[in-house]
């Protein structure tokens, strides 16, 4: 995948100027810009000059790191803007394996209480005692009760939608 050879490249600079947490910042900085979508119609729209996309990052990115900054010209000049998201993805996924981290995705049909997260979070944790464990909880009304664990492409599914499925399959 392209995507992760970029995420390599950009991780071993933010590596060598000791910069890997500013970078995983800067992704996410430009994520919420990305989600705007006049910004991604001019980024990735071969009418408009590579000079005057990097303009327009240099304005809206003003202040940000320079090294990030001409990674994202890399970008530009190679048409690979559109992969913007999937490089961050691939390098957050960089970060978190080299430093033992875990990212665990939590679906639920609503919020769950401090209680519940702590819980899940301690039973997760030996499970997993070996890894600093990275939670993310999101809010799924449609699965509509119990949770589902995702991580690393393996998903538990305890929800109610889950076993409503298996319990029709078996009729």
């Amino acid at each position: 995948m392209v995507e992760s050879e970029y995420a390599k490249a950009v991780y071993e600079l933010a590596l060598e100027e000791n910069k890997v947490d500013l970078f995983w910042d800067l992704f996410i900085a430009v994520d919420k810009t990305n989600d705007d979508p006049d910004y991604k119609k001019i980024m990735v729209s071969p009418m408009v000059a590579k000079e005057r996309k990097k303009e327009m990052i240099r304005t809206i990115y003003h202040g940000f790191d320079e090294t990030f900054l001409n990674f994202m010209y890399v970008l530009v000049d190679h048409n690979r803007v559109n992969d913007f998201d999937a490089i961050g993805h691939e390098y957050r996924k960089l970060v978190r394996a080299d430093n033992n981290i875990l990212f665990i995705d939590v679906l639920s049909a609503e919020e769950l209480t401090a209680a519940q997260k702590e819980k899940l979070t301690a039973s997760l944790q030996q499970h997993y005692n070996n890894k600093k464990l990275d939670f993310k909880f999101i809010v799924k009304p449609d699965l509509i009760g119990g949770v589902q664990i995702v991580s690393n492409g393996v998903s538990i599914d305890m929800s109610l939608k889950a076993s409503l499925g298996r319990i029709k399959e078996d009729l």
